[in-house]
C-alpha cells in the first residue's frame, strides 16, 4: 500500500516536472524565434517591463522642474504675482 502511494507520488512528480520543463523549453524557443525574426540578438535574460515606465516618469519630473525654473525666471517668483 505504502509502496503504491510512493510510486504514484514519484510518477506524478516526474510528470509534472517534465511538463514544466517542456513548457519552459517551448517558451524559450518561441522567444528566441521571435527575437531572431526581429533580427535581435537572442538572450536568456528577461527585460524588465517596469524600467521604461520608471525612466519616463523620471524624465517627466526633470521636465517639470525645468518648466518651473523657466517659468519663474520669465514671470518672476510666484509670491509676487
Amino acid at each position: 500500500m505504502v509502496t503504491t502511494i510512493v510510486l504514484l507520488i514519484a510518477f506524478t512528480t516526474a510528470f509534472v516536472s517534465g511538463g514544466y520543463v517542456a513548457l519552459k523549453s517551448v517558451q524559450l524557443g518561441l522567444r528566441w524565434q521571435i527575437q531572431t525574426s526581429k533580427q535581435e540578438e537572442p538572450t536568456l535574460e528577461i527585460k524588465n517591463p517596469i524600467e521604461p515606465i520608471i525612466q519616463t516618469k523620471n524624465e517627466e519630473k526633470v521636465f517639470q522642474e525645468q518648466q518651473l525654473i523657466l517659468d519663474e525666471w520669465v514671470n518672476g517668483p510666484t509670491e509676487s504675482r
